[in-house]
């Protein structure tokens, strides 16, 4: 396997050219901090978890590719580990930068967090809610948030058009790794009230709530 080229940083003029010529923007950072801002049809994975396993099976070999990092040692971490899987067409790096894409012209969106007490909450007043667990089948055989759907990552590009975005989303998994990934998948190709609970089922579990098995 060829070793990666030298990776080139981008400014936010030359992120937004590469943006509209069909270049995919891959978030690398954490899930708190791409909850914050980022740009809308980027897909997450974040780079401190199994980074390229995921990034395998949710990105084209082809497909050209814009890596967002929080510092530039991370960005040459991401682009090493995708080119073990076979993913060898970054264009470059931009580090996240919220002012300077701002003056460029970028429309910047967030990710609403959850915590457990907020869901706690929502459901013993029985507002209008769909959770949606994004772990494996078995996982959510062995227990899983009540009136939650199962629709795992591995399967939510087929599943994504059931989803309800008129009323508020909220996807779990774990400890929030795949729901923030789940999440930025979605939104790449619909728009609604989409949120994450970032404590996960382990948070849930921590906090002694109840749980459904299937």
């Amino acid at each position: 396997m060829p070793e990666p080229s030298e990776l080139q940083q981008l400014t936010a003029a030359e992120l937004e050219k590469e943006c509209r010529q069909g270049a995919l923007i891959l978030d690398t950072r954490a899930a708190e901090q791409f909850a914050t801002f980022h740009i809308p049809k980027t897909l997450q994975i974040g780079l401190m978890g199994p980074f390229a396993s995921w990034a395998a099976i949710l990105i084209r070999p082809t497909q050209q590719l814009l890596i967002i990092a929080e510092d530039s040692n991370s960005a040459y971490e991401a682009q090493n580990r995708l080119a073990r899987v076979g993913l060898q067409n970054v264009i470059g790096y931009a580090l996240a930068d919220e002012k300077a894409w701002r003056r460029q012209g970028f429309t910047l969106i967030s990710l609403p967090i959850h915590r457990c007490d907020d869901i706690r909450q929502a459901l013993q007043e029985d507002r209008p809610l769909q959770l949606i667990d994004v772990r494996s089948r078995a996982e959510w055989l062995k227990g899983h948030l009540p009136g939650a759907i199962s629709m795992p990552l591995l399967e939510l590009s087929s599943d994504a058009a059931s989803v309800d975005l008129s009323k508020l989303n909220v996807l779990y998994c774990e400890e929030g790794y795949r729901a923030t990934t789940a999440a930025s998948l979605l939104l790449r190709s619909n728009s609604g009230d989409l949120g994450i609970l970032i404590d996960g089922m382990e948070g849930w579990r921590a906090s002694d709530l109840p749980l459904e098995t299937s």
